[in-house]
C-alpha cells in the first residue's frame, strides 16, 4: 500500500515540541468558561467544523459518518472494512471486537487534530487582535489544548452532564479590545448542545440530503422506528413517542434525563427514615448499583481480550466468571443512558449508526480512551494474545506507522497513545516517582474517585459484619462473599417476520422482585425501564439493525444520483457488515451485573423480609425467589425469550478481598455456580450449562 496518494488525510495528533499535552476532565477544563481562552477557541472551532460543507471529507458530518450512517460513502477514499466488502457499504466502526478500544483511539485523535487546526484558522482569520501579547497568549492556549474527556463515573459528578453541554447559547471570551481592556463576553450559539446539518446555512433533514450523503431512519422489528431521516439536528432524550417531527426535527437536548439514568447504578444511601424525602430516596436507591464499581472490577482484569470487548473470548473450559465485565459493556450502557430509553424520549447516542453525530460522543469516547490508557499502565506489557489481530488494519484511519510509512494504522501502531501528542494527568510520571509508585497513586485515584463494593462493605452501615473489632482488623482477617450475574447474549434478535429488521438494539433488565412497569402516561402504555422499582442492573445491546428494506419513505424520495465514482449499493438502507458477519459466525457477547451491593442493602433494610445477611445460605433462597429478568426493546416492549434463544443468565458466588488501603484494589476469585436460581427459568442457565463452563 506504499503507493497511496499523499492527498489522503494523515492523522498525526498535535505533536508538541516538548512533553505531550494533557487531556483534562471536561468540567474541570471548562471552569469559568466566559473567561477561558481554550473554551472560546473550542466553541468557535467546533462551530467552524459544523459549518464545513457536508460534501467535504473533513466536515463534521463526514467525520461523524465514519462511525455509521450515511454508510454509502467511503471516507477519504478508504476501502470498506473487510466485513463489508461484499455489501459495498462503509460503516467502519468495530463493536464486539478486541480492537474496539484501539479503533476508537485514532478516531478521537482525528477529531482532536481537526479541531486544533480549525482553532488556528479561528485565530488567524476570524478573530481580530489589537495586542500582539494577547494573540501570543491565544496561540499558547491553543497549543496547550487537548480534547477533554467526560468522566461520567466520578463520585463528585454523580453522572451529571457538564454544564457546557446544556444551553443552546453561551457566552465566551473575546480578545482584548483596542484600548487594551478586555471586551465583554460574546454570546454565541452553543455547538455542544446539538449538531445540525445545514445546506446554504439552513438546517436540512438528513433524509433529504443527496443520496450519497443521505441518513436513513431505522425500522425496528417491533414496528417502531428511529427517525434519523427526519432530523436536521441531534437530540438527547428529546424525541418523544407519538409526537410530531416539528417538535424535535432541529434537535432537542434534555440532558437533565441523563444523570438519573446513569445513577440508576448509584451507590448505597443511608437514610434518616424520619424524613419523608429520605424514605423516598431509600426506596429509589436501595437496589441500585454504582457504575464506578464496574470500573473497579474492570481495572483488575489481567488480559486484553476480556478487558476490551463484550465478545466472548474464552473457551468454556477456560472461563473466568469475574472477567465478564468489559470496557465495551460499560461503554454500551452509557450510550443508552445518554441517548434515551425510547419510552420517555430517544436520542442519537443510543443507536450505533447515529451516535457520532452528537458532539457528546467524542468526550464520552475520550473517557473510554483514558480508561484504556489507565488499564494499559496498570497492566504494562499485556496486549493482544493474537498477533494477527493486533496487526489488522483499523480502517479508514491512516497515518505514520511505527516504521514511518504512511498507511492504515493497526492496533500495534496506536498502542502508545503519547505518540499522538497527548497524555492524561493521572498517568504522568512525576519527578522522582518509580513505576511502582505511579501504579500505587493510580490505584489510590481509582479508589477515591469511584464508588465500589469495598466501600459499602467496609463502611458496613448495616452492621452485618463487624464482630466488635475495628474495620481494619476485620478486613485483614476476612474474605467477603461476592455475588454476580453473568450473561451470555446474542446481539441479533430473531425477527418476527421475514421483513422485520435483525440486530435490533435491546436491553436486559434485572430486578430483585417482579418487574413493575412504569405508570402509563400521556397515552403511552406502561413500559418496563430502568426506573421500574427494584431494578438492580441492565445490559444494553448496542447493535445495528442490519437487514435493509427501504423502509425510509423520506429517504426514498431523495433520488440524486451518485458522482459516478462507483455504483450505489443495491439496498436503500446500508447494512452493518460487522453485525452480519458476527451473526453468520454465531459470535456471542457477555456482560456482568454485580449483585453484592443491592443484596447488602436489602439485608440491611429491616423492612425487607427473607434476607438478614449475605451469607450463601440466605442469599440462595432469596435470589431463587426474587431475582427476575426481562428483555425489552428500546421502546420498552417486552421481547419474548424465544426471540433470543442463545441468551443465558448465570448467577455465581465468589470470594472478594477488600482492603482499607486506597492503594490496593479489591480482588475477586473462585466463583461457584448457584444453578438452582436460574435452572428451568426462561433464558436461565441450566445445571448443564454451568457444567459446560466449569
Amino acid at each position: 500500500m506504499s503507493d497511496e496518494r499523499p492527498s489522503h488525510v494523515v492523522i498525526q495528533g498535535i505533536l508538541p515540541k516538548e512533553a505531550p499535552g494533557i487531556r483534562r476532565e471536561f468540567s474541570d477544563w471548562a471552569k469559568d468558561h466566559e473567561n477561558n481562552i481554550q473554551v472560546s477557541l473550542f466553541i468557535r472551532a467546533l462551530q467552524k467544523f459544523y459549518d464545513t460543507p457536508y460534501t467535504e471529507t473533513l466536515s463534521y458530518f463526514q467525520v461523524a459518518g465514519i462511525h455509521g450512517y450515511p454508510g454509502n460513502l467511503k471516507w477519504d477514499g478508504a476501502v470498506a472494512p473487510p466485513h463489508d466488502r461484499d455489501a459495498r457499504h462503509y460503516i467502519y466502526c468495530t463493536h464486539n471486537h478486541f480492537n474496539f478500544p484501539t479503533w476508537h483511539r485514532p478516531y478521537m485523535v482525528l477529531f482532536e487534530e481537526t479541531l486544533w487546526k480549525l482553532m488556528g484558522e479561528v485565530i488567524e482569520k476570524n478573530l481580530e487582535f489589537h495586542d500582539d501579547a494577547d494573540k501570543k497568549l491565544w496561540l499558547e492556549e491553543r497549543n496547550k489544548w487537548r480534547l477533554p474527556y467526560w468522566d461520567w463515573a466520578l463520585n463528585s459528578a454523580q453522572g451529571k452532564v457538564p454544564d457546557l453541554f446544556v444551553p443552546y447559547s453561551i457566552k465566551i471570551r473575546q480578545p482584548v479590545g483596542k484600548g487594551g481592556s478586555q471586551q465583554e463576553s460574546e454570546n454565541v450559539p452553543n455547538p455542544l448542545a446539538r449538531f445540525q446539518v445545514k445546506e446554504n446555512g439552513v438546517p436540512i433533514k438528513m433524509g433529504k440530503l443527496p443520496k450519497k450523503y443521505r441518513v436513513d431512519s431505522v425500522q425496528l422489528g417491533d414496528g417502531s422506528y428511529l427517525p434519523w431521516a427526519e432530523c436536521s439536528g441531534t437530540s438527547r432524550w428529546g424525541i418523544k413517542p407519538h409526537t410530531q417531527p416539528d417538535e424535535w426535527t432541529e434537535g432537542v437536548n434534555k440532558t437533565e434525563m441523563i444523570a438519573p439514568a446513569i445513577n440508576n447504578h448509584e451507590w448505597y444511601f443511608s437514610p434518616d427514615k424520619r424524613k419523608p424525602e429520605d424514605q423516598k430516596k431509600r426506596e429509589e436507591a436501595i437496589f441500585k448499583h454504582p457504575v464506578g464499581d464496574l470500573l473497579h472490577r474492570l481495572f483488575k482484569i489481567d488480559n486484553w481480550e476480556d478487558f476490551s470487548s463484550t465478545r466472548v473470548s474464552q473457551a468454556p473450559s477456560d472461563i473466568d466468571w469475574e472477567k465478564w465485565v468489559s470496557l465495551e459493556y460499560v461503554h454500551n450502557n452509557l450510550h443508552g443512558f445518554i441517548g434515551g430509553d425510547g419510552v420517555e424520549g430517544i436520542g442519537h447516542m443510543q443507536n450505533v449508526p447515529s451516535a457520532a453525530f452528537d458532539p457528546i460522543f467524542y468526550m464520552h469516547h475520550c473517557n473510554i480512551d483514558r480508561i484504556t490508557a489507565i488499564w494499559q499502565t496498570l497492566h504494562e506489557g499485556v496486549w493482544f494474545e493474537n498477533d494477527v489481530l493486533a496487526e489488522r488494519e483499523l480502517y479508514p484511519f491512516r497515518g505514520p506507522k511505527l516504521d514511518g510509512e504512511i498507511d492504515y494504522f493497526t492496533s500495534n501502531d496506536v498502542r502508545d497513545w503519547t505518540r499522538f501528542g497527548y497524555q492524561y494527568e493521572i498517568l504522568e510520571l512525576r519527578d522522582g516517582e518509580t513505576e511502582v509508585g505511579r501504579k500505587r497513586r493510580i490505584n489510590e485515584f481509582i479508589d477515591k474517585s469511584y464508588f465500589s463494593t469495598a466501600q459499602v462493605l467496609l463502611k458496613d452501615e448495616g452492621h452485618l459484619f463487624h464482630d466488635g473489632s475495628d474495620i481494619e482488623s476485620f478486613a485483614a482477617r476476612n474474605e467477603f462473599e461476592d455475588y454476580i450475574i453473568d450473561v451470555i447474549y446474542d446481539r441479533q434478535v430473531i425477527p418476527l417476520t421475514f421483513y422485520a429488521l435483525n440486530g435490533d438494539p435491546y436491553i436486559i433488565h434485572f430486578f430483585l422482585g417482579a418487574p413493575v412497569p412504569q405508570p402509563e402516561s400521556n397515552g403511552v402504555a406502561a413500559k418496563i425501564t430502568f426506573k421500574s422499582p427494584k431494578h438492580v442492573g441492565m445490559v444494553y445491546n448496542f447493535s445495528t439493525p442490519w437487514l435493509g428494506n427501504g423502509n425510509n419513505t423520506e429517504s426514498a424520495m431523495s433520488d440524486v444520483e451518485s458522482d459516478g465514482e462507483e455504483p450505489e449499493p443495491e439496498s436503500d438502507q446500508p447494512t452493518c457488515g460487522n453485525c452480519v458477519s458476527q451473526q453468520a459466525e454465531n459470535i456471542l457477547s457477555n456482560a456482568m451485573i454485580p449483585l453484592t451491593i443491592p443484596l447488602y442493602n436489602a439485608a440491611a433494610d429491616k423492612d425487607i423480609e427473607g434476607l438478614e445477611n449475605i451469607h450463601p445460605d440466605q442469599v440462595r433462597d432469596f435470589l431463587a425467589n426474587e431475582l427476575t429478568w426481562v428483555a425489552v426493546s428500546t421502546n420498552g416492549t417486552i421481547i419474548p425469550w424465544e426471540r433470543l434463544p442463545k441468551t443465558k443468565v448465570f448467577v455465581l458466588k465468589g470470594k472478594a478481598k477488600h482492603y482499607t488501603e486506597n492503594s490496593k484494589l479489591s480482588s475477586y476469585k473462585e466463583y461457584d455456580a448457584l444453578g438452582h436460581i436460574t435452572h428451568n427459568k426462561p433464558a436461565g442457565a441450566s445445571h448443564a450449562d454451568y457444567g459446560q463452563y466449569a
